[in-house]
């Protein structure tokens, strides 16, 4: 019997190397299932400036939440377009590299070095110094106790 899917955690400082590839990290790839999940979905149009990898399978859920929104509501529609114009989808090599689109890279200021964190069911690729300026930047807007916010994010998931 297989055994569930845990999460992808942890922080990884990585390179990218001269084809756009990154390795996955072996922490990380222990929560890759080798018969669904060798292909991922790549983005990153979202307001993060990062690269999010997601397991086709993951994908695969949030395409059908997003697929019960009404189309012709105006901010659905959007939604959608934006998120979906430019999604990529890459398969792991037998050493678990895989090729992140350029212009993504370009996009996110990676280059060279970057920092690879788990966030539960999906990846996501950091520039560090990005990644720091983020964690800056919402530290300060979100003040306060980081434990009842935490509490608030869970709470806000029942």
């Amino acid at each position: 019997m297989a055994e569930k899917f845990k999460g992808f955690t942890g922080s990884f400082r990585y390179s990218v190397d001269a084809k756009n590839r990154i390795s996955i990290p072996a922490r990380l790839r222990r929560e890759i299932s080798e018969d669904l999940d060798k292909r991922f979905i790549i983005l990153s149009d979202t307001d993060d400036k990062c690269i999010k990898l997601y397991p086709q399978s993951v994908f695969r859920n949030i395409l059908e939440s997003i697929s019960k929104a009404n189309p012709f509501n105006p901010v659905n529609a959007y939604a959608r377009r934006r998120l979906l114009a430019n999604v990529y989808e890459e398969e792991m090599d037998g050493q678990y590299r895989i090729k992140l689109p350029g212009e993504l890279l370009k996009k996110t200021n990676i280059n060279g070095e970057c920092l690879v964190i788990g966030v539960g069911d999906y990846i996501e690729i950091w520039n560090p110094e990005e990644f720091e300026k983020y964690l800056k930047e919402s530290t300060d807007q979100f003040q306060g106790n980081f434990g009842e916010l935490l509490a608030s994010v869970m709470n806000d998931t029942k």
